[in-house]
C-alpha cells in the first residue's frame, strides 16, 4: 500500500522530449494530468520541445494554459536529441522522483502509476517499463531493436527483456547521475539501463503495454538501418565508458560540474608528479583491497575542499539521500527500522531531517552484523572485514567496501598535505605497521612503505631502553612529517627535552588515536620545534576530522561524513560538549547512519568560517570517550583530559597514572611513582580531585609498577564502567577552568 504523499510538495515529475509532436501533445498532457489526479499525486509534466519545425511549441504553450502548474514547457533552439531533452527536463524538475517517457504515446501514460508504485514498494533504485510484445508490429525496426537488446545484454553482462527501453522512473538524483556521461553519442538514451547497471544501481522491470504510433512521424522513419549503424558505433563507446573505463562511483564529480571551484591546493612539482604516477603504477601490487582508483578520489577531494559551506552541505545532502535510499532498499535492518518508525526514503531530504532516523549503536552492529545489516547487493570480493577490541576490550566487527576504503586513503593524503607534507617526502609513523596482517599483506605494506618513503616505529616497543635507538633512527630518516599516538609523541617529547642535544626536527607532527590536551600539545611543539596537527578518527571510519594550518578546529571530512554533536537528542550549542554521532556517506556494504561512536566533542558555531578558506564543517576539541568521563557525587562530570591537564604540575611525583570508575561515588587512582614522589604531593592531588568531584568522593589509591597498554598500543588515562547516556539526561560538565 502506497502511503499518501503530502500535496504541499511535488511527488512526481514526468519528462517528455518532443520533436514534431504537435498532434500528440494535447492527448499526452490530458492523460498524464489524469494520472496525477487518479493517483492523488502532485505532479508535473515537463514537455521539452527539441527544436521542432511544426507547431509543437504552440501546442505546449496551449497545454501550459490548460493545465497551469501541471504542464511546464521547455524549449531547445535546435534539435539536441532525446538525452539532452531528459537533461533539460531533470534540470527543471521540482519533484524528488522523475520519469522519462516518449511523447509519441507508444508508451501508455497510465502505466506511470504502476512504475511509481513499484519504485516505492520494492527495494530498487530504478524501475523500467519494458515493451510488451502484445500488438507490436514485427517488422524491420522490431527485429533490429531485438538484436540490439541482445547485444546490450551480452556486452554488459545483463539480462533485461528490453534493455534500450526509455520508459524509466527513479529518484531525481539517480537520473542526474545516470545522465552524467562522457562520450559523444548519437543515441545515448539506449544506454540508460547500461549506465544504471554500471553505476551499481538496483533495478526492476515492469511489463507495459505498447501501441504503434498513430499520429505524427518518427524521426527514425526510413532510416532504420542507418540508425542501427550509428547504434553500433554508440555500443563501442558505451563499452569503453561503462565496461572498460569505469570510474569510482562518487557523486562529487557530477556535483563539481554543476558547481565548479578553483583548486587552490599547492600543485605537485613536476618531479613529484612523475614520482606519484610511478607509485600509482605499482599501486595495485602493493595494496590488497584498494586500487589505483584512489587517484580519482584524491583529485576530487583536492577540489571539493574549496566548495563553499553551502555547496558542501548540498553535496552532503545529495549523498545522504542516496545513502538512505540504498539502505531502505538493500539493507533489511534499516528497512525494518524505518518502517517501524513510519519513515520512507523521500522523508529524508537533508541533514535537517536526520533527527527522524533512529540511532545506531555498537551493540546494534554486534547483534546484526551477520544477519541483516549488510546490504543484499554488495560484492563480497570488494569488502574488507575490520575488527577491533577498542578501548573496552570487547570485540567489534564491521565491514567497509572498496569505494569507502579508497575514499579513506585519499582523504588521509589530502589532510597530510595540510601540514605542508607532499607525497614522496620522507615520513615516520609511530604505529604498529603489520599488526593483524597476513604474510602477503605484511609484505605489500612493507613494499608500499619503501615506495612512499614511510618508516614505521612500532609503539609497542617504545620503552626507555630502546628510545636512544629509535630517536637515532628517526633523526637519520629526516622526516618531513611524523605522526602517531598522542601519548607516543608526548613520550618522545619528554625524552628530547631531557636529552637536549638530539636533532629531530620534522616540519610537522600529526597526533591521533587519543585526545591531545593543550599541555601535551605545547610540550610536543616545544620539543620538536614544529606545529602539531591533530586528527580525530576511529577504526570504523579512519580519519573523520583533521586540523588545518589555521588550527581553529578540526575540519570534518564532509565529503564522507556528517557529524552531529548532540546532547539530550538536540544539537549542542556552540562551545557545549556533546556526543559525537556519525553518518558515513560512502560505505554502502554496511551503512553507518547516525552511529553513536562513543566520543565527546565540543560543538562549534556552524556560521564560523575558517581562515584557511575551506568550506568543510568544523568540529571543536575532542573531549575523549564517553567511557572516559568520571562522574562526581552529584552526577556532574570531568572529562578524561582533566586529569592529564591537572597532573602535568606533578610529573616529578607521578610518572604515570590511570583513573578507573566502576561505581557511582567512588574511583581508583592508579599511580606509578616518579623520582620525587611524596605523600604530601599525593594528598594535594586527592584534595583537588575531591574539590571537583565532591568532598564525599571515595578515592582508592593503588600503587603499580606500570600502566599496561591496551592491544592497540594506547594507555588509557581514565576508564569509566558506568552507563552514561548523553541523549537521555546527559550529565553536566564541571567547570575546571
Amino acid at each position: 500500500m502506497v502511503r499518501p504523499l503530502s500535496m504541499e510538495n511535488f511527488a512526481l515529475s514526468v519528462i517528455a522530449p518532443c520533436f514534431n509532436e504537435e498532434l500528440n501533445i494535447p492527448e499526452l498532457s490530458r492523460r498524464v494530468v489524469e494520472v496525477f489526479r487518479r493517483g492523488k499525486l502532485k505532479g508535473e509534466l515537463i514537455l521539452v520541445d527539441d527544436g521542432s519545425s511544426d507547431g509543437t511549441r504552440a501546442a505546449i504553450e496551449q497545454a501550459e494554459k490548460e493545465y497551469p502548474g501541471e504542464v511546464v514547457g521547455r524549449f531547445h533552439p535546435q534539435n539536441m536529441g532525446i538525452a539532452h531533452g531528459w537533461k533539460t527536463g531533470v534540470g527543471a524538475a521540482r519533484a524528488p522522483v522523475v520519469a522519462v517517457i516518449d511523447a509519441d504515446l507508444q508508451y501508455q501514460p497510465e502505466d506511470l502509476l504502476r512504475l511509481y508504485h513499484a519504485l516505492l514498494e520494492h527495494s530498487v533504485d530504478v524501475v523500467q517499463g519494458w515493451r510488451s510484445a502484445v500488438g507490436r508490429e514485427r517488422g524491420t525496426r522490431y527485429n533490429l531493436s531485438r538484436g540490439l537488446n541482445t547485444l546490450l545484454n551480452k556486452t554488459f553482462g545483463m539480462d533485461l527483456q528490453d534493455n534500450k527501453s526509455g520508459f524509466v522512473m527513479c529518484a531525481k538524483e539517480v537520473m542526474e547521475d545516470l545522465l552524467t556521461y562522457r562520450g559523444h553519442y548519437y543515441y545515448w538514451q539506449s544506454f540508460i539501463m547500461v549506465a544504471a547497471h554500471a553505476k551499481g544501481y538496483s533495478y526492476k522491470q515492469i511489463e507495459t503495454l505498447f501501441e504503434n504510433r498513430r499520429a505524427g512521424k518518427s524521426f527514425l522513419d526510413g532510416t532504420a538501418y542507418r540508425a542501427s549503424a550509428k547504434a553500433l558505433v554508440d555500443l563501442g563507446k558505451a563499452a569503453w565508458e561503462y565496461r572498460i573505463r569505469q570510474k569510482p562511483k562518487d557523486v562529487s564529480e557530477q556535483f563539481l560540474r554543476r558547481h565548479p571551484v578553483v583548486d587552490r591546493s599547492k600543485p605537485m612539482s613536476p618531479a613529484r608528479r612523475v614520482e606519484w604516477q610511478a607509485y600509482l603504477g605499482f599501486f595495485n601490487q602493493t595494496h590488497w583491497m584498494i586500487t589505483r582508483d584512489v587517484e580519482r578520489y584524491y583529485e576530487l577531494l583536492r577540489k571539493t575542499q574549496w566548495l563553499s559551506p553551502t555547496h558542501l552541505r548540498d553535496l552532503q545532502d545529495e549523498k545522504l539521500r542516496r545513502l538512505v535510499r540504498h539502505a531502505y532498499r538493500n539493507v533489511p535492518y534499516y528497512r525494518h527500522r524505518m518502517r517501524e518508525a513510519g519513515i520512507r526514503p523521500e522523508d529524508i531530504r537533508g541533514q535537517a531531517d536526520l533527527y527522524k532516523l533512529p540511532f545506531l549503536t555498537k551493540q546494534d552492529v554486534r547483534d546484526h552484523v551477520y544477519f541483516d545489516i549488510l546490504s543484499e547487493n554488495h560484492d563480497k570480493d570488494e569488502v574488507l572485514r575490520i575488527t577491533t577490541s577498542g578501548s573496552t576490550g570487547e570485540p567489534f566487527v564491521c565491514f567497509a567496501d572498496r569505494a569507502q576504503l579508497e575514499f579513506r586513503w585519499s582523504a588521509t593524503l589530502r589532510s597530510q598535505e595540510w601540514t605542508g607534507y607532499e607525497f614522496g617526502d620522507p615520513s615516520v609513523r609511530l604505529w604498529h605497521q603489520t599488526l593483524g596482517m597476513s604474510k602477503s599483506q605484511a609484505l605489500k605494506e612493507q613494499l608500499d612503505a619503501k615506495l612512499s618513503r614511510r618508516k614505521f616505529i612500532p609503539v609497542f616497543e617504545m620503552s626507555d631502553d630502546k628510545l636512544d635507538e629509535m630517536v637515532r633512527e628517526i633523526a637519520d630518516w629526516k622526516p618531513v612529517l611524523m605522526d602517531g599516538y598522542a601519548e607516543a609523541l608526548d613520550f618522545l617529547a619528554h625524552y628530547l627535552k631531557t636529552k637536549g642535544n638530539v636533532d629531530v626536527r620534522p616540519r610537522a607532527l600529526m597526533s591521533s588515536a587519543q585526545t591531545l590536551p593543550e599541555t601535551s600539545r605545547k610540550l610536543i611543539e616545544e620539543a620538536f620545534g614544529c606545529k602539531v596537527f591533530d586528527k580525530y578518527g576511529s577504526r570504523e571510519f579512519s580519519g573523520i576530522a583533521y586540523e588545518c594550518e589555521a588550527h581553529t578546529g578540526h575540519h570534518i571530512v564532509g565529503e564522507g561524513y556528517i557529524v552531529e554533536i548532540l546532547r539530550d537528542g538536540e544539537p549542542a550549542r556552540p562551545g557545549e560538549v556533546g556526543e559525537v554521532v556519525v553518518t558515513d556517506l560512502n560505505n554502502f556494504c554496511l551503512p553507518f547512519i547516525r552511529y553513536r561512536i562513543g566520543d565527546l566533542a565540543v560543538a562549534m558555531d556552524p556560521d564560523f568560517e575558517c581562515p584557511c578558506g575551506r568550506g568543510l564543517p568544523l568540529l571543536g576539541s575532542i573531549e575523549g570517550r564517553v567511557q572516559s568521563i568520571i562522574q562526581g557525587t552529584d552526577r556532574r562530570y570531568v572529562p578524561g583530559t582533566f586529569f592529564a591537564h591537572y597532573l602535568k604540575e606533578f610529573d616529578h611525583a607521578i610518572q604515570r597514572f590511570q583513573v578507573v570508575q566502576e561505581r557511582e561515588g567512588a574511583m581508583t587512582f592508579r599511580v606509578v611513582k616518579g623520582g620525587r614522589y611524596s605523600d604530601d604531593a599525593l594528598q594535594e592531588i586527592l584534595a583537588t580531585f575531591r574539590e571537583y568531584l565532591g568532598s564525599d568522593m571515595q578515592i582508592d589509591v593503588e600503587f603499580v609498577e606500570n600502566i599496561d597498554m591496551v592491544r592497540t598500543g594506547k594507555r588509557l588515562a581514565s576508564v569509566s564502567r558506568l552507563a552514561v547516556d548523553f541523549q537521555s539526561g546527559a550529565p553536566r560538565r564541571i567547570d575546571t577552568n
